[in-house]
């Protein structure tokens, strides 16, 4: 394995947990370039990683988070080391990629472990999406490391009232992209991100919608939302 300096932060060993957690034995962990299965309670087996610097360094990193989390990983028998894809196969590998993460998240269950609902199964319109403050970050393609805001989209079990926080992408994945991109501002108000389609029409109906910076209202604004252009509804409206 190789070594880093880098410790994790309580936060990141937090994050780690709740992604392991709800993962069944014999299922998928796929952070960016690298993939995990997990084969026993407290074991992972890295089954995949992108031959690239960046990628090694972000394995070091989640070994290190594991050992925080009195988990193990073994990384002696990797089934493929990948090159960066070509152009010509992006595009097949985006929905390659696509489906196969679909089917992870589809078995992804509360981490309470006497609950066991599906995330699926969560009322994920319900989502609060929070700002944990500046944390350090690795880039994976250039291996250099940054600092940028960490939000996670916290969602509940409608069964136990478990909050299970998220990373963003897998809440996307989770939810899909309706729903992600739509960001309930209040008990009563959303902001629903528009196609460019939907901005023209919108436009030349005469009426005016909502472009995002990076706050409305006194409130933070999700990083996946910001620079677009939106429309306020009202919740218990039909679109």
């Amino acid at each position: 394995m190789r070594e880093t300096d880098w410790t994790p932060s309580e936060d990141e060993i937090e994050w780690t947990r709740t992604n392991l957690e709800p993962l069944e034995v014999g299922g998928v962990w796929a952070p960016h370039g690298l993939e995990y299965e997990r084969i026993g309670d407290t074991s992972l087996r890295l089954i995949s990683i992108e031959n690239h610097e960046g990628t090694r360094e972000a394995h070091a990193r989640v070994c290190k988070v594991l050992d925080a989390l009195e988990w193990t990983v073994d990384d002696d028998s990797v089934e493929r080391i990948t090159n960066q894809p070509s152009n010509d196969s992006l595009a097949d590998q985006h929905r390659a990629e696509m489906e196969r993460i679909q089917s992870i998240v589809s078995g992804w269950t509360c981490p309470n472990e006497e609950c066991g609902t599906h995330l699926t199964e969560f009322n994920l319109e319900l989502c609060e999406w929070t700002n944990h403050g500046d944390h350090e970050f690795l880039n994976p393609d250039t291996g250099e490391t940054g600092s940028a805001e960490r939000w996670l989209a916290h969602i509940q079990c409608p069964n136990c009232d478990t909050e299970v926080p998220m990373n963003p992408l897998d809440y996307g994945y989770l939810a899909g992209e309706d729903l992600f991109y739509t960001w309930r501002i209040s008990d009563t108000e959303c902001l629903r991100v528009l196609t460019r389609e939907g901005t023209v029409e919108l436009i030349d109906s005469g009426k005016i919608g909502i472009a995002l910076g990076s706050r409305i209202r006194d409130m933070d604004i999700p990083p996946h939302m910001q620079g677009t252009y939106c429309v306020l509804e009202k919740l218990d409206e039909e679109e």
